[in-house]
């Protein structure tokens, strides 16, 4: 069964015209007719619409895999859309790296394979058995400890209920965004999203604006910091001095 085919399914099991099933998508009836009839592709937005509007499991809709629609234990995972990997020839995943250029179209795109597969990718000793991503950081949010242009290296967060007060995670936004936070968990499906440089004000999200979570556990970094020689020259001579004064 196609994914055009399982749209058609939808659509007939709500009892909706081809036009009124457009409209409640924000499409014409004419572009969802050339859908069901496999004559156009789908888009993230109508993609995003359907399953938003009508609950329907988005592991369904694009694989067939699954129930059609969401159970209240899915409602809690974060993954939002099918998640996309690169196998190497191992069979290990490699760790794909999303720079800021290719941040702009990640969660559109993260689904595609052939998206996927032309983004750069690595291995990092010991990062073996999950599914783990890096993210180009852009902005001091999180200055002191994470820089610009930092690569953070998340692992996938299958489910909303698993993130931890206080960790710093990677929160993909349905609204287009990647952001790095420190997250604390407020209940009712909300979560805190707080910076480490205080000039920032923390801000909270709902889990149904929430496409994907990764949580932090490597940093790479080209910004070395270089040691303060003036001030290990005060220390050794104040130590100096301190030696003189036992003596």
């Amino acid at each position: 069964m196609t994914l055009a085919q399982r749209i058609k399914i939808i659509r007939k099991q709500l009892g909706m015209s081809q036009t009124e099933f457009a409209n409640d998508i924000g499409i014409t009836q004419t572009s969802l007719s050339q859908l069901e009839g496999e004559k156009n592709g789908i888009s993230y937005d109508v993609y995003k619409a359907i399953v938003a509007k009508f609950n329907i499991d988005p592991l369904w809709l694009m694989d067939g895999k699954g129930e059609m629609y969401i159970s209240d234990a899915a409602k809690k995972k974060s993954g939002a859309l099918p998640l996309v990997v690169q196998i190497a020839n191992d069979e290990e995943e490699n760790i794909v790296m999303v720079d800021r250029k290719a941040a702009a179209g990640y969660l559109q795109g993260q689904s595609d394979p052939d998206f996927i597969a032309k983004l750069p990718s690595f291995r990092l000793p010991g990062f073996y058995g999950k599914t783990f991503r890096a993210f180009e950081i852009t902005g001091d949010s999180m200055l002191p400890g994470i820089h610009p242009g930092d690569m953070l290296v998340g692992s996938y967060v299958e489910e909303l209920a698993h993130v931890k007060k206080g960790n710093v995670y990677i929160f993909v936004l349905h609204d287009g965004s990647i952001v790095a936070k420190r997250v604390f968990p407020l209940g009712n499906n909300v979560f805190e999203l707080r910076s480490d440089n205080e000039v920032y004000e923390s801000y909270a999200v709902k889990s149904e604006d929430v496409g994907q979570v990764w949580q932090v556990e490597a940093r790479i970094t080209k910004d070395i910091e270089k040691p303060d020689t003036n001030r290990f020259m005060e220390l050794e001579l104040r130590l100096k001095d301190l030696e003189k004064k036992m003596k």
